[in-house]
């Protein structure tokens, strides 16, 4: 049985009749990457829609979430 071409820097074996792929980059660091990269769009993307109002940078003051816990009612 012939393996599969490797991609990137894949490593391919055969155990029995099945093809095991080694991955050369960790899927716990692909995930920690992936969630990394989605709190930094999370941010950039609340700076983008408070900044049509106000100020981006007043996301990060602490008064500004105060005002909001107070605005929806979870500020006890």
């Amino acid at each position: 049985m012939k393996l599969r071409k490797p991609t990137f820097k894949e490593r391919v074996t055969q155990i029995g009749d099945t093809e095991v792929v080694h991955r050369t980059i960790p899927i716990y660091f692909t995930l920690t990457f992936v969630l990394i990269l989605m709190a930094i769009i999370f941010i950039i993307g609340m700076m983008i829609g408070y900044g049509i109002l106000h100020s981006p940078i007043d996301l990060f003051k602490p008064s500004t979430w105060q005002h909001l816990r107070e605005l929806t009612g979870s500020g006890s």
